[in-house]
């Protein structure tokens, strides 16, 4: 059995700075310490608790606290886990998760990425998902643990109009105190509570997450009548997937007023989005990849190849510029609305969507085929947030592919990606925007040309 132990005093050290993250940097001994919420100056005790051929755990006790030039607008901050700055003036958060990612360009590829901060801070978000617990609690999870919950009654970077609905669903929910889904004694049925709120158009959807043993039962019928009569979003679902699984707005779906999609509009077009779809978080702070991209994409381009491509988003913007489009993606539902939006919007366009994991081996002699280009085609990707993944970064090695546009959720993977590529591309213009204000979450577009050239 590993033996444990702790320093009888405490080793008293000071926040020495913030990380690109967005939380504080403390040593102690040899021991590098991250501390959410904190600033410079701030002063802790530190207890190290060491383990035999284990990572030793740490408990931090504040002893004192610099002053802080903004309050936090959220009563819940630092209980809750999902915003992580909101103590830090936004220009110097922007700051922090920048430019640490500028440097590396500078020195590793020669290359001044353009920076563009956001232009609002808050209630940007078109969607948020809530857990349900006994109490009933509504809420967020709680900084650090999963099995928590930080009650809400609003959430700072939702809309106004979620927070509404929210308030609403509490209300409600006060009069059903059975209801929430109790993980200890696997007893109740609702779980989660999904708001989707579009940015460019009214519309507004509400989808709550059931245990699968809700459906159809007596109790779903009396809750169901009563959400009709107190929620106001255009779409009202309900969703039921396993007792213990904890994903929210996912599996079978069961509409009680509207569709199972709402109305969104991104450059001038109407996008359908289900659900349980991804779609941008925030479109009015997405804008700025999609005017880069505008700029970028090479005139005269035959074809866009577009990986990664959901419902076929990049597709349909851009798909004016080119004679064919080909998607890939490995969710059947997404690809479907791709299909039926392209030839609505643009019948004269040869486009093809397929299905394909991309993150499997079995996908490389298919992409092969793809990245045949003889130099006039445009690749798009916008993958998931660990990157590209070592089958696509292959066939990218081997491809003729011209012109590449890399979308990412997340620069340090595609910074780290494109290391990886630096012998068959080469960065002509990159930019880094911050769609999510108060987390330490960016956007990054690189626009990426042969090497050879």
């Amino acid at each position: 059995m590993d033996t444990q132990e702790s320093s009888i005093t405490p080793d008293r050290q000071f926040v020495q700075r913030i990380s690109s993250n967005l939380r504080g940097i403390l040593i102690s001994g040899k021991t590098k310490i991250e501390v959410p919420y904190s600033l410079p100056g701030d002063e802790y005790d530190v207890f190290l608790f060491k383990k035999k051929r284990r990572k030793p755990s740490v408990k931090l006790v504040p002893i004192s606290a610099v002053p802080r030039s903004i309050e936090a607008p959220c009563e819940a901050f630092t209980r809750c886990g999902g915003c992580s700055a909101q103590h830090i003036p936004y220009e110097e958060q922007f700051r922090l998760k920048t430019s640490s990612l500028c440097e590396s360009y500078r020195n590793e590829f020669e290359a001044e990425p353009i920076v563009i901060p956001a232009q609002e801070t808050y209630h940007y978000r078109n969607r948020m998902d809530f857990g349900v617990f006994p109490g009933p609690i509504v809420g967020q999870r709680e900084s650090g643990s999963f099995r928590r919950i930080v009650d809400l009654k609003r959430c700072t970077i939702q809309s106004p109009e979620a927070d509404e609905e929210l308030a609403r669903f509490r209300g409600l929910l006060s009069r059903f105190p059975d209801l929430p889904y109790d993980r200890k004694v696997d007893a109740g049925f609702l779980k989660y509570i999904t708001i989707r709120k579009a940015r460019n158009t009214s519309e507004m959807m509400t989808i709550l997450t059931f245990v699968e043993e809700f459906k159809d039962s007596p109790e779903e019928k009396t809750f169901a009548e009563e959400c009709m009569k107190t929620l106001k979003a255009d779409h009202l679902l309900f969703c039921y997937n396993r007792r213990k699984g904890e994903v929210s707005a996912s599996g079978e779906v069961r509409s009680f007023r509207g569709s199972s999609s709402y109305s969104e509009l991104v450059w001038g077009k109407e996008f359908r989005v289900p659900f349980d779809s991804f779609f941008q978080p925030n479109p009015t702070g997405f804008q700025p990849i999609l005017d880069f991209m505008e700029r970028e994409i090479p005139r005269g381009s035959n074809r866009l190849v577009d990986l990664f491509c959901g419902s076929g988003f990049f597709g349909r913007i851009f798909a004016d510029r080119f004679a064919e489009v080909v998607g890939v993606d490995s969710i059947e539902s997404a690809l479907e609305i791709a299909r039926g939006q392209m030839q609505a919007d643009f019948p004269e366009i040869r486009s093809t969507y397929h299905r394909e994991d991309l993150f499997s081996k079995k996908s490389l002699p298919g992409l092969s085929d793809l990245f045949r280009s003889e130099g006039d085609d445009v690749l798009i990707a916008d993958p998931p947030r660990a990157g590209l993944g070592e089958f696509v970064l292959e066939a990218l090695k081997n491809s003729a592919i011209g012109s590449f546009l890399y979308v990412s959720c997340n620069p340090s993977s595609q910074l780290e990606d494109l290391r990886k590529l630096k012998d068959r591309f080469r960065i002509r213009k990159l930019m880094i925007t911050d769609p999510y204000p108060q987390t330490p979450h960016l956007e990054s577009v690189a626009f990426l040309t042969s090497a050879s050239v």
